[in-house]
């Protein structure tokens, strides 16, 4: 399969991953003696469980280790030499422990947390090496398992509503199409990542309809560009999940029910022993969606139905902390009935529900990757990884209403990396190099005889990137990637595009810089934090971009960013606000010129666009001592569109005007939530919402409308009726608020669900 898809490069990269790690594997260097080990408690002098214990040298995280029921950790083999013990509990805090390991033997570290808003956290998006949450130099946002629990949430697209910055538009009910739009960027400017495993689809779609959150042990999302690290795709940001691996031996269940004849499960697992440890994830759900009566229909709503079953597993390899081989798989099938629009309908096109129209999506990946070496010396980090998504869609012929047609996609992706890791003294430094292989075959995409022709494309990329820590205060981060990206030769269409008979290929240098100072330092009990960051971002065209085309050179579509923020911490940690401005301007958007442009172009389709948006991020977040903590965010979003390229006077692509705002990104947007969380019982009361939006003609897109706002309320809680069993119950739109986040697609009213959770523990 390597030969096949990714050639010389590939195999090049193949072989020499697997005498590396065949090198440092078999390496007869003696297990390090020395150790480092420890016990966690809260104030009351309690242990704390799955508390994550951070080894920190210089600017990055060397391991890190999950504590146990009594609180204990370690013993953390590492290479003699100082470090600092770093602790990351939910809704606690602690000063780091520096500790100096010698030949000598063990270190015993303990550690008394405190009330904290804001918990440390290991981050592994926002720069080449894992960090610490606090020493991160961009605007990310972190929410936690416990979160996740307590709020109940179903999928990761709710987790993002409390996010700032982000926005997400929902198309329906449970499974629909699901967008991310990030600051103000297209719903294909977000790379989302499962454990190390990319998920968008050829050109950077995702639906986020289908990630589960019941599983999953941490959320990592970062604000802004982030192509100086990941290449094409990460333009506007990154979402990045993460399922439970290592610890203390644990399981899961839960088992749940509610309206609209829903019903979930859920599993999970996760431990370690000796140099092993592991985790897995499956979940199921099943639901009939909206059946209500619409009079706009004269009756029921049908076809809204959704199944999903999903899985995860990792496993890893490490007797010590500077070898360690690792295994993810990820896999999934989604099937989902599309009724069509069914609400506003501003035009009276609708004919009633589409009973026909459903879709069927599979999901498949694999991720092998091994760090090799210590930071001391050199690191080696390598990665190979497989994705396969194939899905079928039947609706109703075009031409014959009576007839179903059923398209297929099959969209796959090898990627590879190479990466190289110093940590030396104040500065740390990584470099390496990645390349991607990525084809799209759809029953659309054909050539002058009807047979079906992939869309392919190679990436190479080559990229470098410094640390430095100037003090304990002052972090800085800057780096550069320089992206080759080759489409292959494209046979001639049957509707009409010529042949591609040559490879197009484009160089893109994409640089990024972002800073952090502690004005008053991290320990204080009232500290600051100011924070900027600058960069560029690309995508690459989708497969249909390049497919339904006559434009032999399509571009990357481009994007320039710069944002500024500030975060304070008052009461002793125990209020964390910020504040973050940023400001954004896209450009070589790629677009149908038509007749409207016909001045722009010589090309059916160019990078001719251009759109800015800017606006202010603002979050909160306060951990209380009675078990009381609350998370708000707010966004006003600010976005034009700006006149094409290439013309006298300005002008937009059709239906928009010059000036106006680009759809589906509301200029006022915000959510809240409070929790409360006992040793017997956890409550939530979350609410959110947005303004008034311009949004598109649900069944052409032919015209612009302002889809009004809406806030909807859900509330929730559990009780632990024993040490492992819990009972929960949760009402989402808790006032039945009738409201579309998508134009013409309204979302489900009032729905209850209760469940029960089972959960061990050793």
């Amino acid at each position: 399969m390597i030969r096949r898809v990714c050639g010389r490069a590939g195999r090049v990269f193949l072989v020499t991953s697997l005498v590396t790690l065949f090198h440092f594997t078999l390496a007869s260097a003696p297990v390090f003696a020395q150790a480092v080990r420890g016990r966690v408690v809260d104030p009351q002098a309690r242990a704390v469980p799955l508390a994550d214990v951070l080894i920190v040298k210089g600017t990055s995280v060397v391991t890190t280790a999950k504590t146990a029921a009594d609180g204990k950790f370690g013993p953390i083999a590492v290479a003699p030499g100082d470090y600092e013990v770093i602790v990351a509990a939910p809704g606690w805090r602690a000063e780091p422990k520096r500790v100096t390991v010698t030949t000598d033997g063990t270190v015993d570290v303990d550690v008394a947390l405190a009330l904290g808003a804001v918990n440390e956290s290991i981050v592994v998006s926002a720069a080449q090496v894992e960090l610490p949450l606090s020493r991160t130099t961009d605007s990310v946002t972190v929410i936690e398992h416990k979160e996740l629990r307590t709020l109940q949430l179903e999928n990761v697209s709710q987790a993002i509503r409390f996010v700032p910055g982000f926005g997400v538009v929902q198309q329906g009910g449970r499974g629909a199409l699901t967008s991310l739009f990030p600051r103000g960027g297209e719903s294909d400017y977000t790379l989302v990542i499962a454990d190390g495993i990319p998920l968008n689809a050829f050109g950077g779609g995702f639906d986020a309809a289908h990630l589960a959150a019941s599983q999953i042990e941490r959320v990592e999302v970062v604000r802004g560009p982030q192509s100086a690290l990941y290449g094409g795709g990460a333009i506007g940001g990154i979402l990045h999940v993460v399922t439970p691996h290592g610890g203390p031996v644990r399981a899961n269940a839960l088992v749940e029910f509610g309206g609209y004849g829903t019903a979930a499960t859920s599993l999970g697992t996760a431990g370690s022993r000796g140099a092993w440890s592991w985790g897995a994830t499956l979940d199921w759900l099943d639901t009939d969606g909206d059946t209500s009566e619409r009079a706009n229909l004269g009756g029921p709503v049908a076809n809204d139905d959704y199944a999903r079953v999903a899985g995860t597993a990792n496993v890893t390899w490490s007797d010590r902390a500077d070898r360690r081989v690792r295994v993810d798989v990820i896999a999934g099938h989604t099937e989902r009935g599309f009724p069509g629009p069914y609400g506003s309908d501003p035009l009276g096109l609708y004919e009633g529900i589409d009973r026909v129209s459903r879709g069927k999506n599979d999901l498949r990946g694999v991720r092998a990757s091994a760090i090799l070496g210590s930071g001391r010396t050199f690191r080696h980090g390598l990665q190979l990884a497989f994705t396969d998504a194939p899905s079928e869609f039947a609706s109703p012929d075009f031409f014959d209403p009576a007839l179903v047609t059923t398209r297929h996609t099959d969209a796959s992706r090898v990627t590879g990396r190479y990466q190289l890791d110093l940590e030396r003294r104040r500065l740390g430094l990584s470099a390496g190099w990645e390349f991607l292989f990525e084809k799209e075959e759809n029953t659309l995409i054909r050539n002058t005889s009807s047979e079906e022709i992939p869309v392919e494309r190679q990436i190479s990329g080559w990229f470098v990137e410094s640390r430095w820590p100037f003090s304990e205060r002052a972090f800085l981060t800057a780096g550069v990637r320089v992206e080759r990206i080759e489409r292959s030769t494209l046979a001639a269409g049957e509707f009409g595009r010529p042949a591609f008979d040559d490879p197009d290929v484009v160089w893109s240098a994409n640089p990024k810089i972002s800073g952090a100072w502690f004005v008053r330092p991290a320990g204080a009990p009232a500290w600051t934090k100011i924070r900027f960051g600058a960069g560029t971002g690309i995508k690459p065209p989708t497969a249909f971009e390049i497919a339904f085309t006559d434009n032999p050179g399509l571009k990357p579509e481009r994007s320039r960013s710069f944002d500024a923020g500030v975060e304070q911490a008052l009461a002793g940690s125990a209020l964390v606000a910020e504040a973050t401005f940023f400001a954004n301007r896209y450009d070589d958007l790629i677009v149908t010129v038509g007749r409207r442009l016909s001045g722009a172009s010589e090309y059916q389709s160019d990078n001719v666009a251009n759109a800015r948006a800017k606006g202010l991020e603002i979050g909160a977040r306060w951990q209380g001592a009675r078990g009381l903590s609350a998370r708000v965010a707010y966004t006003w979003l600010d976005t034009e569109i700006l006149s094409v390229d290439n013309v006298a006077n300005p002008i937009a692509p059709a239906p928009y005007n010059v000036g106006d705002p680009l759809v589906r990104r509301p200029r006022n947007q915000a959510s809240a939530a409070i929790m409360w969380s006992s040793a017997r019982a956890d409550a939530f009361f979350a609410v959110n919402g947005r303004g008034a939006m311009n949004d598109l003609e649900p069944s052409f897109a032919s015209s612009v409308y302002r889809n009004p706002g809406y806030a909807v309320v859900a509330v929730g809680g559990a009780i632990r009726v024993a040490r492992s069993f819990e009972v929960y119950a949760r009402v989402s739109n808790l006032f039945d608020k009738e409201y579309e986040e998508a134009f013409g697609f309204p979302a489900l009213g009032r729905t209850a669900l209760v469940g029960v959770r089972v959960a061990t523990s050793r």
